[in-house]
Parts: structure tokens; C-alpha cells; sequence
């Protein structure tokens, strides 16, 4: 599954794979995701690593 797809009409653009997006917003998040290096936060209960805290409390539903 794809978090964002290629259009035409979209106003962003990543400087490192050009991939567009349609605000600011999707572009940071884009970048932090598809091209950070780190990981940024891990999960205290099993150890799974995230590079996003969004996807690291989504997981901590499921986890206990």
C-alpha cells in the first residue's frame, strides 16, 4: 500500500526522488519517512522501532 501516489495537480515536489505531493505537510512527513536514516522511537514493550511517532502509537493499540 502506498502512502501517497504521483498526480499531476499536486503543488510539492521532494527534492531527493521528486516524488510530488499535495501540500507541505505530506512532503515533510514523505522525507522523514523515505529518507531519514534513524530511527526515531521504539516501542517500550517489545522493542519494535519507529521512524515516525504517529506509526509507533498506532502500534501501541495492538501492543500489550
Amino acid at each position: 500500500m502506498k502512502l501517497f501516489t504521483k498526480s499531476e495537480d499536486s503543488v510539492t515536489k521532494c527534492k531527493k526522488c521528486g516524488l510530488e505531493l499535495h501540500d507541505a505537510e505530506r512532503l515533510k512527513r514523505h522525507e522523514k519517512i523515505a529518507h531519514a536514516r534513524r530511527i526515531d522511537v521504539k516501542c517500550r514493550n517489545c522493542g519494535t522501532e519507529f521512524r515516525d511517532p504517529d506509526d509507533l502509537r498506532k502500534h501501541k493499540k495492538k501492543c500489550r
